[in-house]
């Protein structure tokens, strides 16, 4: 689709932020809950454990040293599928394959839990142990979260759209998982339901609610998992991976979709990979994790959008100036933990959108306040891809946050957040929660659409 140059817009939006009501922070038996644990009471008593991937899935393969019925040194070996935050071992006696009993696993965090040990020998007492770390520094590369199980290296990303079941036909939304070395996110939004609270269930376990709110345009609603977990998102203990995510009310679905399945449908499903026709996208960050404009342009065969987002500016109005021409104002606002403000573009308009009547593509896209510039940054003549990675990486050395036409941080760097957070992905960035939490994506879930 072609962009259409008629005539100026000017148009002011002000962004509100999407709120989230966590369940009970829960955890998941991860590798990082490997290593030597002792128990608290009994010094004679000790558990070694080490989390394995196992054909089967996720298993716990152990040691438990103690007594036998005439107070010797014992120890039995043990292994058991992993439930969430615990394991039932089948157990046998040390050296032989004879068996010993059972124990049972649990964890209330990364530094406590639990092993409750019934052996078959009637002169062998049951119960419970509480135990700890033998070694309490190493809880610092446990978070309870699945990255702790993630692969070294950048791992999956997965953008999926979700099917509307025809109760609210307006309705839409989407998700997104990223593995990345230093983490795991998974993101939820939805937008143009009715107000209210919804149900996110994942593998028909609900995982969190999701708060409807009055947003600019609409309504909208999002919900954030992260491991290791941070301030304004939930734990992401679970892998969405495979199983089916709902939105509902009670027995009423709003939204679903088969995550990582690809069926994900609907009128933004140009979104997914493949189906832009051209995306582009520019980052200025005037230092680290200070004040951000993102801006980008994607091309779709029905419509052409074009968005520009600050984050960490003084709340006020500033003007934007797209090839020397100002173009409307953006109002920063104060949201949760910094602030934020945006302007969106369409051609054709859509509600809560303003006539997109400019080629941005080569042109100077400054943020004025008075007199002075704010930020400011030349936008890509090319397509930057279908993330802000620009097909090859970073577009800046390391230490450079400057900006560019794909990421502008290097590996490791994610200053586009409130807080450190992430500040890449193709699409909706500055969104995320605020503060500590994920500001990528698209619109979905913001009530633009």
């Amino acid at each position: 689709m072609s962009i259409r140059p008629t005539s100026q817009v000017a148009a002011t939006l002000v962004l509100a932020a999407a709120a989230l009501a966590p369940p009970v922070q829960a955890l998941t038996l991860t590798r990082g809950f490997s290593g030597l644990w002792l128990d608290r009471s009994n010094p004679a008593r000790a558990f070694s454990a080490e989390v394995v991937q196992a054909a089967s899935g996720k298993e716990l393969h152990a040691f438990w040293f103690g007594t036998d019925a005439a107070g010797r040194p014992q120890w039995v070996r043990a292994k058991g599928a992993v439930r969430g935050d615990r394991a039932m071992l089948d157990a046998t006696s040390a050296g032989s394959t004879v068996p010993w009993g059972k124990l049972t696993v649990a964890f209330s965090d990364c530094s406590n839990g639990t092993v409750s040990f019934a052996p078959r020998d009637p002169r062998l007492p049951t119960g419970q142990a509480t135990i700890v770390r033998a070694a309490p520094e190493s809880a610092g590369a446990c978070t309870g979260g699945i990255s702790d199980d993630r692969p070294l290296a950048n791992g999956e990303r997965i953008v999926e759209f979700f099917e509307n079941t025809g109760v609210v036909r307006i309705a839409s939304g989407k998700a997104r998982f990223e593995e990345r070395s230093d983490r795991t996110d998974f993101k939820v939004e939805a937008e143009d339901l009715p107000l209210g609270d919804y149900s996110l269930r994942i593998g028909g376990v609900e995982r969190a609610t999701l708060d409807v709110r009055t947003a600019a345009s609409g309504t909208e609603g999002e919900v954030e998992f992260r491991s290791p977990v941070e301030p304004g998102k939930v734990l992401l203990d679970f892998d969405p991976r495979g199983a089916l995510v709902e939105i509902a009310q009670g027995g009423t679905v709003f939204l679903r979709t088969t995550f990582g399945s690809g069926a994900g449908a609907g009128d933004d499903a140009g979104d997914l990979p493949g189906g832009v026709a051209g995306f582009y996208e520019m980052r200025v960050e005037s230092s680290n994790d200070g004040p951000e404009l993102h801006a980008k342009l994607e091309e779709r065969p029905s419509r052409a959008d074009f968005s520009v987002e600050l984050e960490d500016l003084p709340a006020g109005s500033y003007a934007l100036d797209v090839g020397g021409v100002e173009r409307g104002t953006i109002e920063v606002v104060a949201v949760a933990r910094g602030t934020e403000g945006e302007i969106e573009f369409r051609d054709p308009p859509q509600p809560g959108h303003f006539l997109l009547d400019f080629d941005p593509r080569g042109e100077a896209v400054q943020v004025r306040r008075g007199g002075a510039v704010m930020l400011s940054g030349v936008f890509p003549t090319e397509p930057t891809g279908g993330n802000d990675d620009d097909s090859g990486g970073n577009d800046d050395p390391a230490g450079d946050d400057n900006g560019g036409n794909g990421s502008d941080d290097p590996p490791g760097d994610d200053h586009g957040g409130h807080g450190g957070d992430d500040d890449d992905d193709d699409h909706h960035d500055g969104h995320g929660g605020h503060g500590g939490e994920d500001d990528d994506d698209d619109h979905s879930g913001h009530g633009h659409h």
